[in-house]
């Protein structure tokens, strides 16, 4: 008979690829799938057996036990689908609710219904065809109860179903999309059955269509869009990947790209410019359209972004023809301002060897040479002279020594070493006592300076030592940078709950745009061989740190030939 043939085709068929799937342990909701496929062999080998039947009372008993398959299918389906798409197991309470009452209670009246006749009634015949024999059933009401039941375990499977569409990650979407329709199949097949009389060799097409659904996503599972956590995990890198991502045909076009390319190109190019007209990768989408090759520098920036392009070539096999490019764009921002800090780390190294071997070589050469004239000189040196000698070394002496604690402090800036005492402290003696230790800085220049305090007491928080060094250093570079017979300003200001020391200086000035030099470490806006002061470059970097601590600041305004003045703030105390 071609009914029962096909019975057993589509048996035999859901059975194989059932134990296909056994082996797939990465699937969620496993043995609910198994155990929807045993419930579809039992209905299919009813429906067989119906079919095949030679007596009204076999196929009557047959027809009314398969509703243990009946029932059950849907329900495994439903709990399939539960734990697959949200995720969660099927609360316990549910299973022997289920699994276990519902197809009990629904067996239980078809089997008992040649007594009551209420769920099949006295119209159901047991009719003969060219094709077989077959029941014709005259449905009572508990059928329509029980039928009412199915569908809602049906509709809650579609349900869940159409969640996981909706909240899917769109590298497995597809698949719910299937998994939708295949849910949604056994249900307008029945529904054709019931209210349109539709039958697949005249008999229910419902079990058929089950198993169509459970063939579908077998079919999925070997499409390799289901249960392979690897298919899945590669679409997920595709879809959930920082950098850009873009499939790119033969002739450069985009033909997908992700979320972060397609952001990318929304925020950086004319949405109605080609890719290879986009920024930097424009030349290098044209080359690998034109060679099927990278250029040699891949290395673009777009927007504040650098990236490395990577393309990978998309064929059908080995030898087939290539249909385009994977292109990937390598964030590499981090990398590339990490790269610019060691290379200016490197340069700033190499600056600093040649500073402090320059600013040592120098006053060290005034030493020796001092102390080799003093050494050899014997009696012919007159006590003018000695006395001049030794104040040379003595001046370089203490050269030396700044130039190594400008270094300490530089180190100890970074870490605990540096401290901070901070005390109440009256701020005009303190700049005060500074402009005293300036004036006796290069005699020989011949420096004037005025110093303008207030009447009132300003008072800071402030580690005193610390802060004689910053007005140290401003006061130094004022004199280094004077001409001879030059004059040097000095006030103390206040404003807003802030005290201010100006120092001017009527000497070469800064050129616009030079801060970053001038406060940065080991660097001289001057750098050149004739420069007319020399210094280690730190005295202004470490100022600046001092003050931070201070909650204070230091700024200056000059122009080149005319002079600079620097005003140092901090808060006053209430």
């Amino acid at each position: 008979m071609p009914a029962v043939e096909l019975v057993i085709v589509t048996a035999t068929l859901v059975t194989v690829l059932g134990y296909w799937v056994r082996g797939h342990s990465s699937l969620p909701g496993k043995h609910w799938f198994l155990l929807a496929i045993l419930a579809m062999d039992l209905w299919l080998l009813s429906v067989g057996v119906e079919l095949s039947a030679t007596s009204a009372a076999c196929a009557f008993g047959v027809s009314r036990w398969a509703w243990i398959g009946f029932v059950l299918l849907p329900t495994f389906w439903a709990f399939f689908l539960y734990e697959y798409a949200l995720g969660a197991k099927v609360p316990r309470w549910l299973v022997p609710l289920c699994a276990g009452l519902a197809p009990a209670l629904i067996t239980l009246a078809a089997v008992t219904s040649g007594w009551h006749e209420k769920f099949y009634g006295p119209e159901t015949k047991w009719l003969l065809s060219a094709e077989g024999a077959y029941v014709q059933s005259d449905h009572g009401p508990l059928f329509f109860i029980a039928i009412t039941y199915l569908y809602m375990v049906i509709m809650a499977a579609a349900v869940v179903a159409g969640r996981a569409v909706r909240s899917a990650n769109p590298a497995v979407r597809s698949f719910f999309l299937k998994l939708f329709a295949a849910t949604l199949i056994p249900m307008v097949a029945n529904l054709a059955y019931i209210l349109g009389g539709i039958t697949l060799f005249n008999t229910d097409p419902a079990p058929f269509s089950f198993a169509l659904s459970l063939t579908l996503v077998v079919w999925l599972v070997a499409d390799n869009r289901w249960i392979d956590v690897n298919a899945i995990a590669r679409e997920l890198l595709f879809y959930n990947s920082t950098d850009p991502v873009l499939v790119v045909d033969p002739s450069g076009a985009a033909i997908e790209t992700n979320p972060a390319a397609a952001d990318l190109l929304r925020r950086e190019a004319d949405p109605e410019a080609p890719l290879s007209a986009f920024g930097e990768l424009g030349p290098i989408i044209r080359y690998l359209a034109a060679h099927g090759s990278l250029p040699d520098v891949t290395d673009i920036q777009l927007g504040h972004r650098h990236f490395a392009v990577r393309a990978h070539a998309i064929s059908l096999g080995a030898g087939q023809k290539q249909v385009g490019w994977a292109v990937a764009l390598l964030d590499v921002t981090v990398q590339k301002i990490a790269a610019e800090k060691a290379i200016a780390a490197e340069q700033m190294q190499a600056q600093f060897l040649a500073t402090v071997s320059h600013e040592l070589r120098t006053p060290l050469t005034v030493i020796n040479g001092a102390l080799g004239l003093l050494s050899q000189g014997g009696a012919k040196v007159s006590d003018a002279q000695k006395a001049r000698l030794l104040a040379k070394a003595a001046g370089s002496s203490e050269t030396l020594t700044t130039l190594v604690n400008d270094l300490i402090d530089t180190q100890s800036l970074s870490s605990a070493e540096f401290s901070i005492d901070l005390r109440p402290a009256a701020l005009a003696p303190l700049v005060q006592k500074a402009v005293a230790r300036a004036e006796s800085l290069q005699p020989e220049k011949d420096i004037r300076f005025s110093c303008e305090m207030p009447a009132a007491v300003l008072t800071v928080q402030a580690d005193a030592e610390r802060l004689g060094q910053v007005f140290g250093n401003v006061l130094s570079n004022a004199v280094k940078f004077s001409a001879p017979g030059g004059q040097v300003e000095v006030s103390l200001q206040q404003s807003e709950g802030m005290a201010h020391v100006q120092v001017s200086d009527s000497g070469c000035g800064i050129p616009p745009g030079a801060e970053e030099q001038v406060f940065a470490p080991f660097s001289q806006v001057d750098g050149s061989d004739t420069k007319v002061a020399y210094g280690s470059g730190l005295g202004m970097h470490i100022t600046r740190q001092i003050l931070d601590r201070h909650g204070g600041s230091i700024r200056y305004v000059s122009a080149p030939g005319v002079g600079t003045t620097f005003t140092i703030s901090l808060p006053l105390v209430a």
